[in-house]
This record gives structure tokens, sequence and C-alpha cells, in this order.
């Protein structure tokens, strides 16, 4: 599970009960079984209580919830962190040492097998600087150059 998920998962539960209301279940003349907090007229005689008990949450479990969802978020960053600087050692060594640096591709007249080892390689340098809500981080772009995908030239890559 995610950070982000997890703390969704939290805040919900924290505020579940503070919009707590009755919940009601009848079968319409479709027979389609109905659930909801509100009954059409026509179905106040037949709809029943929908027991929710189960669903409610102790303060302890809300509290657990919030510390491990303040756990994951730690390792989440703390992963992304080391992504970071690895990939920032990476690209200070590859920029020190040209014989390790990425090809520079002349995509006029690159064959295709090049033209996806660089976009390979390109993809593989942005991956640490991924958000996981989306997006990339604009520091990746120091160390990252972006290179379009050749398939629209090439074709997809067979499978071998």
């Amino acid at each position: 599970m995610t950070s982000k998920m997890a703390f969704l998962f939290a805040c919900s539960m924290l505020f579940s009960t503070a919009y707590a209301t009755t919940i009601y279940q009848w079968v319409d003349e479709n027979g389609r079984t109905q659930i909801s907090d509100t009954v059409p007229p026509r179905y106040k005689d037949v709809a029943t209580k929908v027991d929710t008990s189960a669903s409610r949450v102790s303060e302890k479990q809300r509290q657990e919830a919030l510390e491990r969802v303040a756990k994951e978020k730690e390792l989440v960053e703390s992963a992304n962190r080391a992504r970071a600087d690895a990939a920032a050692t990476k690209a200070a060594d590859q920029s020190a040492d040209p014989k390790s640096a990425p090809p520079v591709v002349d995509n006029k007249n690159a064959d295709c097998e090049q033209l996806m080892r660089a976009y390979r390689e390109s993809q593989e340098c942005f991956a640490p600087f991924m958000r996981v809500e989306g997006g990339t981080r604009e520091e990746a772009y120091k160390y990252c150059t972006p290179v379009a995908d050749p398939s629209v030239k090439c074709g997809l890559p067979s499978q071998e």
C-alpha cells in the first residue's frame, strides 16, 4: 500500500464517525438491492436499517493507523532521497568519465537500436525523480536528458 493510499485510508477512518449517519437497505421494483442514507417515500415501509457498528473505529485504532501512515511516509521519502542521491552520484560519475556517458544520438542518422537504447537510458535516469502523485521533479533535468520514444519512428521493439 502506498503512503498516499494509507494516508487517505487513515483520514477516511478519522472522519467516518464524524459524519456517521443511518444507512438503509431495500429492494427496488427491479429486484435490485439499494443501500443509501435516504429512502425514497415509496420504500419507507420496506427499508431496513443497516448495522454499521462493525465499521466503527476506536480511538486506539485511529492512532495506530496514523502512526503507520507516518512511518510509511518516512520510508517512502527516505527511499526517494536515496534514489535521487544515487542518480545524482551516477550522473556526476558519468560527467567525470566520458567513456561511461550516455551516447549522443543523432536522430536523423541513428538506427532504431541506438534510439531505443538511448530512450531506455533516459527513462532509467528519470525514474528516481518521479513523484508518487505524478510528474517529474525539476532537478531530474540537471542530470538526465529527455529522449523521445522511438517507437513512433521505428515501431515497437521486437520481443526476442
